[in-house]
């Protein structure tokens, strides 16, 4: 009796390379760590709010935490969520004048 064949065998998917953008540049889209999606409940124990102030931020105008739609899922960039903190982080003056006041 010979060996029985299993029903699917593995597909072997050729690697993601740098593809072209809209502009015709080469750009590498496989950033370790960039484009990794993290969730509200995420966001929110990051950030050290609820996941309501989170979901709020994300529909506003000012200050807006950029967010990424999944058919009803939200899904934020943790490089999105960077900017936002580096963009809302008081400077060191500012921090000064208050304690002043």
């Amino acid at each position: 009796m010979s060996p029985a064949k299993p029903a699917f065998e593995t597909i072997q998917f050729p690697e993601r390379g740098d593809r072209l953008s809209p502009q015709g540049q080469m750009r590498n889209t496989a950033v370790a760590g960039s484009d990794h999606l993290l969730t509200p409940q995420q966001v929110a124990d990051r950030l050290g709010v609820s996941e309501r102030w989170v979901r709020d931020h994300a529909t506003r105008r000012c200050p807006r935490i950029p967010a990424v739609r999944l058919g009803p899922l939200l899904r934020f960039r943790l490089s999105d969520i960077e900017r936002f903190l580096a963009e809302n982080s008081l400077s060191e003056a500012s921090q000064n004048r208050r304690n002043v006041v």
